[in-house]
């Protein structure tokens, strides 16, 4: 073999490296590009359906607990055919429970608002006592409505009563911490949805959601390790989400 081909060996050597090198940087490119489309097409999809569904407005707390499950089984277990869990936690899930459980702390949350805005107007003493009043029970009801969605999520055959007292307990514990984080969620949702309506089209009632959720896995990790350090028991559902 003569000198001279060394050097021209090492030099295709490393123009074939260089090309392996670029051809997985590309392929790493384009995974990560159809997965960012994948991500926004299943989040636009199980949007719609989750509009769709609540138009009824009877269906709202059905609709918002699917959506959830949906979300869990998508950021958790990582499912992605969103729209199909949706359905099938629909379909699933006794209508009357799933109603129960999550209508009862969004309907104690408009009347709590509605206690509010009646008494903020003050006057007798008794008119700012009771605002006090509504203004505990609306932040302590908004606080535990993630909780809510979750541990529904998570524990179908739960009884409608103990997620409440669970979620109310989540709540008041972690008031400080994440309660301000849900009213500022709800707040900011309202808000934006009385400016421009039309953004619930392009996914703000499922990122509102997905906000719940990581806020309420916040607290149920807090509480743990809270427990945990303090050597103390407590008691909360596993996390998984059955269809």
């Amino acid at each position: 073999m003569r000198p001279s081909s060394l050097p021209g060996a090492a030099r295709a050597g490393a123009g074939t490296a260089a090309v392996g090198a670029e051809n997985l940087v590309l392929v790493s490119l384009k995974g990560k590009v159809i997965g960012a489309l994948t991500a926004c097409f299943n989040f636009l999809a199980l949007n719609l359906v989750l509009l769709a569904a609540c138009l009824p407005v009877v269906t709202v707390p059905m609709a918002l607990q699917a959506a959830t499950v949906a979300l869990e089984r998508w950021r958790v277990s990582g499912e992605d055919r969103v729209v199909q869990e949706f359905l099938a936690a629909l379909r699933s899930r006794p209508p009357l429970r799933t109603t129960v459980t999550v209508g009862t702390p969004l309907a104690v949350a408009v009347i709590a608002a509605e206690e509010v805005h009646f008494f903020s107007r003050g006057g007798s003493p008794g008119d700012w006592v009771s605002l006090g009043f509504g203004i505990a029970a609306l932040l302590v009801t908004l606080a535990s409505i993630g909780y809510v969605l979750v541990l529904g999520a998570q524990q179908p055959l739960m009884a409608p009563s103990d997620i409440w007292n669970l979620s109310v307990g989540l709540a008041v514990r972690n008031l400080l911490t994440t309660g301000p984080l849900f009213v500022a969620e709800f707040a900011a949702t309202a808000l934006v949805l009385l400016l421009d309506p039309a953004l619930a089209l392009i996914g703000l009632p499922v990122l509102f959601l997905q906000c719940l959720r990581l806020t309420a896995r916040l607290g149920v990790r807090r509480v743990e390790r809270s427990a945990s350090r303090s050597g103390a028991s407590v008691s909360l559902p596993e996390e998984h989400a059955p269809r």
